[in-house]
């Protein structure tokens, strides 16, 4: 079975979302509920950043997490230096190659590069910590610029090289493709991809970089970070738990949910409507085509069992889209029991009150126990009537009135 590592940048990445602030303590629990999901690296901030920074770097290092805590540091020897002087457990080094970020960030020249990270990684690996070089930008660099980088690093002493889409240019097919070749290329290292989503492809470039051959894959919680994210978390464990379930095998995915809804907390950030897994109506059904086939075989319109991550699946019945077998579950489940006219007719009364709004499930079960009431009454009167009728053709001795 092949191997796969997920990174998690929520801690680094992802507070680099637009007004994202996590406290101490907001950090701390983050990484305890990352690590009971089962990520394999969790990535914190380089502790140069401030003392506060070291602090908090040097606090994950010690409340005895499975994942290990990696720290994402330029390639400057005050950097790695600071870095190194915590109890991480490597550091993930990275460097603008492309001619964009070479002209207007940092302005040096490939050689000069590659004379800054070098010595760096030899040092780090000289202390026995981890270390990751990533190309940043890769998918704009030109290919020669970022081989020849890679020659270099790789010669090194890296344990991983990292292809970052910066900016989140590239397709699917351009990731598998670079991925594949540096997979060919460099197999006696492991490659890491980190795909943003500016254009929308985030989660299909991190599956096809998988595909490609990469094997640490990074995600965010919700997917936050720089302008428009990375890949979400619970994006990537949805797509591997349908094509990729043995990769899952380590990962307890009950835990996807919490976690998701305490960083929303934290940042006062609702879960995107279209989050997989995590989303308020991720596992609701409401059209009456999906909602009968649902309640026949819910694989029929689900490829996630909800079961499996903890979550129950919901039948939206208070829309004018509703069906009679969802109207006529709910009402069994309130345990009135309708022939097959009533429920027909109760769904219709449902679909009439729905065209003014929706109705929440409370309003549904309110609305449906005061259309039996109703008809209960409806009821007893027809009865009453029957039974006056048949007494008054007793009494003349008819024998039109039948049972």
């Amino acid at each position: 079975m092949r191997s796969l590592a997920i990174l998690d940048s929520t801690l680094r990445e992802g507070e680099q979302f637009t007004s994202a602030f996590f406290t101490f303590e907001q950090r701390l629990k983050i990484a305890r509920l990352l690590d009971a999901v089962g990520v394999e690296f969790i990535e914190v901030p380089s502790p140069a950043v401030s003392p506060e920074m070291r602090r908090t770097v040097q606090a994950l290092c010690e409340i005895g997490l499975s994942a290990h805590v990696v720290a994402h540091v330029r390639c400057v020897e005050a950097d790695v230096r600071a870095a190194l002087d915590t109890s991480v457990f490597g550091l993930n080094l990275f460097y603008g190659t492309s001619a964009e970020l070479r002209t207007y960030s940092h302005g040096r020249r490939i050689d000069q590069l590659l004379a800054d990270a070098v010595p760096l990684i030899r040092l780090i690996r000289s202390t026995g910590r981890y270390v990751r070089f990533s190309a940043e930008d890769a998918f704009r660099s030109d290919l020669v610029d970022l081989l020849t980088v890679f020659d270099a690093v790789v010669e090194a002493g890296v344990q991983r090289i990292g292809l970052p889409d910066t900016v989140g240019i590239a397709t699917p097919r351009q990731v598998e493709r670079l991925v594949a070749l540096c997979t060919e290329r460099y197999p006696q290292v492991g490659i890491e991809f980190h795909g943003h989503n500016d254009t929308g492809c985030a989660i299909a470039n991190t599956v096809a970089a998988l595909e490609g051959g990469a094997d640490c894959l990074d995600v965010t919680v919700m997917g936050i970070g720089e302008r428009n994210g990375i890949a979400s978390l619970s994006g990537l464990i949805a797509q591997l738990y349908i094509h990729y379930p043995e990769l899952l095998e380590t990962y307890d995915l009950t835990q996807l949910a919490l976690l998701d809804h305490f960083v929303s907390e934290c940042l006062d950030l609702p879960i995107p409507f279209n989050m997989p897994i995590t989303a308020p109506g991720a596992f609701a059904h409401r059209a009456g085509v999906h909602t009968k086939a649902v309640l026949k075989n819910p694989r029929s319109y689900e490829v996630l069992a909800p079961a499996d991550f903890g979550l129950m699946r919901s039948i939206d019945v208070g829309s004018r889209f509703t069906g009679r077998h969802a109207v006529g579950h709910r009402a069994t489940a309130l345990g009135l029991r309708l022939s097959n006219d009533e429920v027909c007719h109760l769904t219709q009364a449902l679909r009439e009150r729905a065209e003014c709004g929706s109705l929440n499930q409370e309003e549904v079960d309110a609305f449906i126990h005061s259309w039996w009431e109703e008809g209960s009454v409806s009821r007893a009167e027809c009865s009453g009537a029957d039974i006056a009728l048949r007494e008054g053709n007793q009494e003349k001795g008819s024998v039109t009135w039948e049972p």
